[in-house]
């Protein structure tokens, strides 16, 4: 019985190694996954279901650590587990390896040849035309003036930007959480500085995942322009305004916010796009013409980045 109690005992403290790691692992993965997996975390983000809990709740029966380490497996993520210390259960084996982690969801239909269908014939300009077919369509309150105020296009061509400094002495060697997202949006470089209204965090330590999505999908609009320009009021208004982008020759639709002003008159462009938004948009430099309406979101309840689920 002796050996029995010593095997078993020896399992569970290489069980107990696995999960602390794997709980250590995690939080440098939720980003990786939330690429991976972006519909699935918009379906969560509007239940108000955390990316964490999608993750935990994901495993059918395992523990919190191991939920997190059969996600990476399964999503294809590089496991840097030592062989040694991997229990030897076979249930949890069987688990990892059958690929058993699964979120059934329905996916919101593809809207892009309605989008690029229903805005074909119409005049970009007319933007009471446009407003109706994109509420219509994406089924959230599109306004191209929203509390009276408006840009001063609502149709032009977007810029690609560079990242903004979130915070004094971000740099590109620490702006991205995980290597993924280096490795795709790394080249696009730091634009030198924050964006007009500032830092959008204070420090390294102050910025939330609110503040990190902020600049992952920022946009720039020409609002210098616009025809309410003027006041502190009205400029601080504009600062993290909830818009949405639309490419009509490929029906992407991202929605991101404002954090910059910009670009210049002389430079033909209207709009400017975080690398992230030029990506979802199908832009490899410079794009064409897109449309760029408010969001009217006051409870926050839309979520950022390529419209979804």
């Amino acid at each position: 019985m002796h050996w029995l109690f010593k095997k078993e005992k020896n399992q569970s403290k290489q069980f107990e190694a696995l999960s602390e790691k794997l709980e250590r692992r995690k939080s440098e993965h939720i980003e990786e996954l939330k690429e991976k997996h972006k519909e699935v975390v918009r379906w969560a983000k509007k239940k108000g279901i955390k990316t964490e809990e999608v993750i935990q709740k994901s495993a059918k029966g395992l523990a919190t650590g191991v939920a997190a380490g059969a996600m990476i497996f399964s999503s294809g993520i590089p496991s840097t587990v030592d062989e040694s210390q991997k229990p030897n259960d076979k249930e949890l084996q069987r688990e990892i390896d059958d690929r058993t982690v699964e979120v059934s969801i329905i996916a919101k239909k593809d809207i892009s040849k309605e989008i690029q269908k229903e805005l074909s014939t119409v005049n970009p300009y007319d933007e009471k035309i446009v407003q109706k077919k994109l509420n219509t369509i994406l089924n959230i309150p599109v306004k191209a003036q929203l509390d009276g105020i408006r840009l001063n296009t609502t149709y032009g061509i977007m810029g690609y930007e560079s990242h903004l400094t979130r915070y004094p002495g971000d740099n590109i060697s620490t702006h991205f959480v995980s290597n993924l997202d280096h490795q795709k949006y790394g080249h696009a470089s730091m634009a030198g500085g924050p964006g007009a209204w500032g830092y959008i965090a204070q420090s390294k330590d102050a910025i939330s995942q609110k503040d990190i999505e902020r600049e992952k999908y920022y946009l720039v609009a020409q609002t210098f322009l616009s025809p309410n320009w003027g006041s502190a009021e009205v400029k601080k208004w504009f600062r993290h305004r909830k818009m949405v982008v639309v490419n009509p020759q490929s029906g992407a639709v991202v929605v991101g916010v404002l954090e910059d002003a910009g670009p210049e008159p002389q430079t033909g462009k209207k709009f400017g796009g975080s690398p992230e938004i030029m990506e979802i948009l199908g832009f490899s430099g410079s794009g064409n013409n897109v449309y760029m309406y408010f969001v009217e979101d006051p409870e926050d309840k839309i979520p950022l980045g390529s419209y979804g689920l």
